[in-house]
């Protein structure tokens, strides 16, 4: 009996190897790669489970050993598995073609109720797919205890139906049905195990070329976040050999440069990277090779640049490899197009302030020196405190502008023009401010953002009056922002005209509020636009929220509202 049963697992599991090699031979493809987790199949894999699994029961039938009466097989795997793996529909497919070629061409004395049990057993392993595969993890454990109750099934059903003869010949009964049920089962264990295996294989391959890229990608952000400076642009080469060890060396060459890093392991490698680096310094190109990867860097149709990755001689990139050098590229390409946006961004912030300077009105240029005229003649030193105001008004409105400035800069530019206007209109102008006595030459704001304000707040409001009026410029600190106003209690704007105020139009007037209206969403967001309320004869207020930005204390600032000598 000890001999039949090492006989018969040795031969039977000789026939099980074969397709353990089949199976990892195709455990990678799309078909099987997916045969654990899903749950339903395309008509196409359906057919692929059905026939692997057929063919797999119908060698396991012909595969055998007799013993007793009967035969030791492996049939019983590929009828089980097709169950598991396919479904009710591969599972009963396969029970029914295997179990009648068992009925009909292996003759032996109980050939029927072999035949019948495998197909039973197929319908049975299909209806426990669901179950099967709803548990996720340590599948191979759990095919061994299902497969392992689907063979002990199978015998007692078979016992009892071959009664009384099995308790007659109770060895042979066992000499047949123990080295089936152990072999069978380990056998279905093991082939989803490979499966398994695979699968996790894959998963942490995927996982760990995500991190890589992941990598990558913060490492090229945190490179380039200064912009496309010489040093930054070198690290590119270090990113590529740390995401690609086995490369012996890369090079990117961008706009005229070229910046490389090699990775050499042998003197060979050296050899062979020296000179191919070498000639890469001297014409900025290289002959296309198989062992070398070219990749352009293009903006728009133009060619910046490109990224050269090299092998050894003989070997080649892996597809994995071509697409982490590919994503490189287009990140590089990105970032440039980043950065030339950025440049526009700023020229065009530019040019809008130019625009506003360009709006300062003539006829106050000319009011200003009509009334420095008079003071020439009647006041002189009044006269020279005005020039110095004057003076200083225009310096500041007619410098480059730059992205911040102290607000305390933008005050002394305010109290400039407002002396310059109360010289011509007297007492019908007052202002006041509702400022920190410190701090304002530490907080940052963008320059002309209150003098279009108080203009319009001068023109359009109090000498609208009569009697004039007040004008309050006023900080209010919040937790995370200013809020910068100015009121006055002049005329008041009416509501249809308020609600359009704020809209771009061809008009010219208030083109000053537009202007910094859309200036502060730009750089701040739609929150810190202006805001304005207003109340026909009683006047208006406009105000912003600007983000708590401070200029560090030893930051040379503004002067202060000085008397003129």
């Amino acid at each position: 009996m000890y001999d039949t049963w090492i006989i018969g697992i040795q031969h039977v599991w000789f026939g099980i190897s074969i397709f353990f090699l089949i199976l990892l031979l195709i455990s990678r493809t799309e078909t099987f790669r997916g045969a654990l987790s899903l749950k339903r199949f395309s008509t196409k894999n359906l057919v692929i489970f059905t026939l692997f699994f057929t063919i797999m029961a119908l060698c396991g039938t012909y595969w055998n050993v007799r013993a007793g009466e009967g035969i030791i097989n492996f049939r019983a795997v590929g009828i089980v598995l097709a169950g598991f793996i396919g479904g009710p529909l591969a599972g009963t497919i396969t029970g029914i073609v295997a179990g009648l070629h068992r009925a009909f061409f292996i003759h032996t004395d109980a050939a029927f109720i072999h035949g019948g049990l495998s197909i039973i057993q197929g319908i049975a392993a299909g209806f426990l797919c669901r179950r099967f595969k709803s548990h996720h993890r340590k599948l191979w454990l759990w095919a061994l205890i299902y497969g392992f109750i689907l063979e002990i099934l199978f015998w007692v059903f078979f016992a009892f139906l071959t009664w009384p003869q099995t308790i007659a010949n109770l060895n042979d009964f066992a000499v047949l049905s123990l080295p089936i049920i152990l072999t069978n089962s380990a056998a279905i264990s093991v082939f989803v195990g490979i499966l398994e295996v695979t699968v996790h294989q894959q998963d942490s391959e995927k996982t760990e070329t995500t991190k890589i890229a992941f990598n990558a990608v913060n490492m090229l952000f945190d490179t380039f976040r200064a912009g496309f400076k010489d040093f930054n642009i070198s690290r590119v080469t270090d990113i590529i050999i740390t995401a690609l060890p086995t490369l012996l060396w890369t090079a990117v060459v961008y706009k005229g440069q070229v910046y490389t890093r090699t990775n050499y392991v042998s003197e060979s490698d050296k050899n062979q990277g020296d000179a191919e680096v070498a000639i890469l310094q001297l014409q900025q190109d290289l002959p296309h090779m198989p062992h070398l990867m070219m990749l352009p860097i293009k903006s728009k149709d133009e060619q910046l640049g490109k990224i050269i990755a090299a092998k050894a001689k003989g070997d080649s990139l892996t597809h994995m490899g071509i697409e982490f050098l590919t994503g490189i590229c287009h990140l590089m390409e990105a970032l440039n197009e980043y950065e030339r946006l950025k440049e526009e961004e700023s020229l065009l912030a530019e040019a809008e302030i130019r625009a506003l300077q360009a709006q300062i009105n003539p006829h106050f240029l000319y009011n200003t020196l009509n009334t420095i005229s008079y003071y020439v003649r009647s006041d002189p030193d009044t006269a020279r405190k005005l020039i110095k105001y004057m003076s200083d008004y225009f310096r500041h409105s007619l410098s480059n502008p730059s992205k911040l400035i102290p607000l305390a800069e933008e005050v002394h530019v305010i109290h400039c023009y407002v002396e310059l206007e109360k010289a011509r209109f007297t007492d019908r102008l007052t202002i006041h401010y509702r400022l920190p006595e410190e701090g304002i030459d530490r907080i940052k704001v963008p320059p002309l953002l209150l003098q279009p304000l108080v203009e319009n707040a001068v023109i359009h409001g109090v000498l609208g009056s009569p009697d004039g009026g007040d004008i309050t410029v006023g900080l209010i600190e919040h937790d995370s922002y200013y809020k910068i106003y100015v009121a006055d209690t002049g005329t008041g704007i009416p509501k249809d005209k308020l609600d359009k105020l704020l809209i771009p139009h061809k008009r010219r007037d208030h083109i000053g509020l537009i202007n910094v209206h859309q200036r502060l969403q730009s750089m701040f967001g739609s929150a810190s636009g202006l805001h304005l309320l207003s109340r026909p004869g009683k006047g208006t207020i406009v105000y912003a929220k600007i983000p708590k930005i401070t200029v560090p204390e030893e930051v040379p600032v503004a002067s202060a509202p000085a008397e003129a000598e």
